[in-house]
């Protein structure tokens, strides 16, 4: 969730993102803003669920910023804070939807009690997100259905004219213009279960589409066709004016937005891919089809266990093919698929059971030449082979377990054997990508540290760090916290404070200055946040500490 403080007076901003700070969770990110204007800019660029703002301001007031912020998103709740108790202002106020009033003297506890009170109101609203009527249930996947059809038919080759001349002909309706590009934004959904996966229910494709719905309300025109369980592909096209705001950063934003939503309500993690160009609608098809094996193999680079939210690069590198023709859903190939997703989702225990489950077939049949647990057997060697060329892990088994076994099956006397062999490979794969996932995860986190400490006296906020190390922001702020104890600002301002320290013991510098060098706007707030950190004022702080050096 984000949090945007808006006032031309820098000591009361920082005054109060301290304070909400303090009080705050992980998942909320404090945005600040010193203007109007320098607040349309970053509503242009990102979400804002909840805003409080100064009403008098030069330039822009509280009330036309609030204005234009709820053009863009109009769920969006305002906490106006003045200094003056004046019925004109709170009726001006107050005409804006999800409003409401503050004096600016108030006290901690009631402006805290006033932002938290919004906060619940907004987690509130998204969790009866799925609350519609019956018939605009009904009414939602009835007009889903149509446009399932007209976009599988664009899917089949089928003629962009032929289609449009149809539409025309049956008066029918769809929301996209067939003579301009779109957006695409690929989305492959991470279930719970194997079970879950392949199970079709509307309520779930009806979930998505509310949420979309809500997301794309004065800002994009969609569509969305559904591939597979759990593989949606989204396409959009802008409707508002594109000279007021970039039109991928917005996308960008949604995308962030829905993965959120996924993931904190909805309790499913997702894997989403934006196409970095608009699309002609002839290269639909090849710009998916890009899309779809750039997501499997940027999988690697974050744990299941979370979503992220990933820009197809200008040279996507070597993709995965899955190999083979579809198969019918005997009991061995439910198997067999299950065992994919077991190994591709990280589960070695169900990995292992339904490993076992075919190691009885094929004992079962005793033969080393029978056909059918020959299948099986060469099914689960391509998987694994597979496995390891797309995660290019050859290397990191050389030293474990000799690989050609793999391939070469009359190096075995029983199948007993083979699949202790498979049982061991499969172990170590396992084990090594565990093993990288925590490198991974750990460089991910040195690579945030540093950036940190090289800028110090800049901006930071999830939303920078995100576009540096290039991870969604809710991924980053969870990862942190898991790896380090601490929240990203919590680190921030330690960070920040231990500068401090060490130049207001070791250097000469001005109070003033040392606050500039370490990302404070103001002295007044350094000091404010440096006593509160550390018991004591900067200026007793220097004296306590070049006494003691000089002595």
């Amino acid at each position: 969730m984000k949090l945007l403080i808006v006032d031309d007076e820098h000591y009361i901003v920082n005054y109060l993102a301290a304070l909400i700070l303090e009080h705050a969770g992980e998942d909320l990110e404090v945005y600040k803003c010193y203007s109007g204007i320098e607040a349309m800019d970053l509503a242009k660029t990102m979400k804002i669920d909840l805003a409080l703002l100064d009403i008098h301001m030069p330039g822009l007031s509280g009330i036309d910023t609030a204005s234009g912020i709820a053009g863009y998103y109009p769920d969006c709740r305002f906490i106006f804070l003045t200094a003056f108790d004046n019925f004109e202002h709170i009726y001006a106020a107050d005409k804006l939807d999800h409003s409401r009033y503050l004096l600016k003297t108030e006290s901690d506890e009631v402006i805290w009690d006033e932002v938290f009170s919004a906060i619940r109101e907004i987690q509130s609203e998204a969790a009866k997100l799925h609350l519609l009527s019956t018939a605009s249930q009904k009414s939602m996947l009835l007009s889903h259905l149509l446009q399932q059809t007209i976009l599988k038919e664009i899917f089949s080759g089928g003629s962009i004219d032929k289609i449009i001349q149809s539409l025309q002909i049956s008066f029918s309706e769809f929301p996209l213009d067939l003579n301009s590009p779109v957006f695409l934004m690929y989305t492959q959904i991470h279930h719970r279960t194997f079970q879950e996966k392949y199970r079709i229910h509307s309520r779930t494709t009806l979930e998505y589409l509310q949420l979309m719905d809500r997301l794309c309300v004065n800002k994009f025109h969609y569509s969305m066709l559904d591939l597979e369980q759990g593989t949606l592909l989204w396409l959009f096209q802008p409707s508002f004016d594109p000279s007021l705001a970039s039109e991928f950063d917005l996308l960008e934003s949604l995308a962030n937005d829905f993965s959120d939503y996924c993931t904190d309500t909805l309790h499913r993690h997702v894997t989403v891919v934006l196409y970095p160009a608009a699309s002609d609608w002839e290269n639909i098809y090849k710009n998916f089809y890009t899309l779809q094996q750039y997501a499997d193999s940027f999988i690697t680079k974050a744990p299941l266990i979370y979503s992220s939210v990933n820009i197809l690069d200008d040279e996507p590198s070597s993709l995965f093919l899955h190999s083979g023709d579809y198969i019918e859903r005997t009991e061995i190939d439910r198997l067999l698929q299950e065992l994919t997703f077991s190994l591709y989702q990280g589960s070695e225990t169900d990995y292992a059971a339904v490993l076992k489950k075919l190691e009885e077939e094929c004992t079962t049949i005793r033969s080393m030449h029978d056909i059918r647990a020959i299948k099986i057997y060469m099914s689960i060697a391509l998987l694994l082979l597979n496995y390891i060329d797309l995660y290019q892990l050859q290397e990191h088994l050389a030293s474990k377990i000799a690989l050609y076994q793999l391939y070469y099956i009359y190096d075995f006397s029983s199948w007993k054997e083979a699949f202790h062999y498979i049982g061991s490979l499969s172990h170590h794969l396992f084990e090594i990508q565990d093993s990288k996932k925590t490198d991974k995860n750990n460089l991910l986190i040195q690579k945030i540290k540093l950036y940190i400490g090289q800028h110090l006296s800049e901006t930071i906020n999830l939303a920078t760090i995100s576009r540096v190390v290039n991870y969604n922001e809710t991924y980053i702020s969870r990862l942190f916290k898991q790896l380090t104890g601490i929240s990203l600002s919590e680190y921030v301002s330690q960070e920040r404070i231990k500068k401090a320290k060490q130049l207001l013991s070791s250097t000469s510098e001005s109070i003033q200055n040392i606050a500039a060098v370490t990302g404070f706007d103001t002295s007044q707030y350094f000091s404010i946040v440096f006593k509160k950190m550390t018991g004591v004022s900067p200026s007793t702080y220097r004296k306590t500490h070049l006494y003691t050096r000089g002595d």
